[in-house]
């Protein structure tokens, strides 16, 4: 009797999952060309969800107050101090079909007091049916009444919160911003050309200022520090720790890239990088401290990551709950000395680097010999960055947060009063 090939189970068959339908969800931040760290990172958001959502079709609301032009990526703008303009923006919106709506938010980029004109804008949302979900890149220690005020009811109407890391889901928790269950930890993605480290530190994508100051640096030893320059970053620790060990690490150069803030120029002017120029000079360390006064593009970020050896965040808030630079040096295997701030002392908590209190330059001092002086040390250090680091693709981190989306998507709005929350008297540290 000749052999029969048996029959193929039917699960064996190939499968297709049906495709999801294609829902439309707004981003409301900072978008470039706005010099911001937020603006940064809902560019590197939209585009992370685009790739690992293609169900999701991702739209911007950018907050302007410079009457910027913007591209495609942006469907409206909100004028940053227009009150009106807000709850016409959710109309806008509504009008337009997004079926959900994500809220970056930080006090100092919505208008009114404490930010509070966000919140016609939570209402309006909720009056359309469009539910709303809100990333906490702030959360405050002591906050005014109004502070408090403004993030519970924001909180309070959202369908789900994100925080960066657990320290912050704990302290937001404790806080009571939002229940348990609807505070997500969703870490702070980094851009897929931080992570090869290529030999090279110039190239044609890189301003000519920029490529000559790394051209300059090579064969140093690089301390680096990018991001938008203020007086809360704390920056004459560093300048201060060069100085320190100029005798002992004679090759030690600090690379000081990013513009000054928008809001510290609109009030001060240069009055604060002027100081630290000064203060280069005064230490006898001018020719060791190179600044690159502009606000870099990811690709003139991974060059000056890749041309440093140590990272500094030397900030003075022990508060401070996210950091973009800070995770972007992750990212590129760079390991850091930091004050302890919070989310310093989360992401540096595996090795991937030193932290000391905050204003001890003393301290921070002694912690950047420590990584340059210690091969074993600074070894470890670096493969703990890089470990670390891995974790905050944003294709992995936009997966994650898309799911979220969805899972909010499908829920109704629910208004900020049907929330019970506790007293702002108890709001904490973060």
């Amino acid at each position: 009797m000749p052999h029969s090939v048996p029959h193929r189970p039917a699960a064996l068959a190939p499968t297709h999952r049906p495709a999801r339908p294609r829902r439309k969800i707004a981003i409301v931040s900072t978008y470039p060309p706005r010099a911001c760290g937020i603006a940064t990172f809902t560019a590197d958001l939209r585009r992370g969800l685009t790739t690992a959502a293609p169900d999701l079709e991702v739209v911007v609301a950018a907050v302007d107050r410079d009457r910027l032009a913007y591209g495609s990526p942006v469907h409206t703008v909100i004028d940053q101090d227009d009150p009106q303009d807000y709850p016409a923006t959710a109309s806008r919106l509504a009008a337009e079909g997004v079926s959900a709506v994500l809220i970056q938010h930080e006090f100092g980029i919505f208008g009114g007091p404490d930010g509070a004109w966000i919140l016609d804008f939570a209402a309006a949302l909720t009056a359309a049916g469009i539910p709303y979900l809100t990333t906490l890149h702030t959360v405050v220690s002591q906050p005014t009444p109004g502070q408090a005020r403004t993030l519970r009811q924001l909180c309070g109407g959202a369908a789900a919160v994100t925080v960066f890391t657990p320290t912050a889901q704990r302290l937001a928790v404790a806080a009571g911003i939002a229940a348990p269950g609807r505070i997500h930890v969703i870490g702070h993605g980094a851009p897929d050309i931080l992570y090869p480290a290529p030999a090279r530190q110039t190239g044609p994508n890189l301003r000519p200022e920029v490529a000559a100051a790394l051209a300059g640096l090579q064969g140093t030893t690089l301390a680096s520090t990018f991001g938008l320059i203020s007086p809360n970053k704390g920056l004459e620790a560093g300048i201060t720790a060069v100085a320190r060990l100029a005798a002992e690490l004679p090759d030690l150069h600090y690379l000081i890239a990013g513009a000054t803030h928008p809001e510290i120029a609109r009030q001060y002017g240069e009055d604060y990088r002027n100081s630290l120029t000064a203060l280069a000079a005064d230490l006898d360390v001018a020719d060791r401290i190179v600044f690159l006064d502009h606000f870099l593009t990811d690709t003139e970020i991974a060059a000056v990551l890749h041309a440093s050896t140590v990272f500094l965040t030397p900030y003075r808030s022990a508060e401070q709950i996210s950091s973009g630079a800070l995770t972007f040096a992750l990212a590129a295997g760079v390991p850091a000395v930091s004050t302890a701030y919070h989310y310093a002392r989360d992401m540096l908590a595996d090795g991937a680097g030193i932290t000391v209190p905050t204003g001890d330059d003393e301290a921070f001092t002694a912690a950047l010999r420590t990584i340059l002086t210690d091969p074993g040390r600074l070894e470890a250090a670096t493969t703990a960055a890089r470990d670390t680091g891995d974790r905050l693709r944003w294709t992995t981190i936009a997966d994650r947060l898309a799911d979220v989306i969805r899972t909010a998507n499908s829920r109704p709005a629910a208004p900020a009063h049907g929330r019970q929350l506790r007293p702002a008297a108890v709001l904490s540290t973060a």
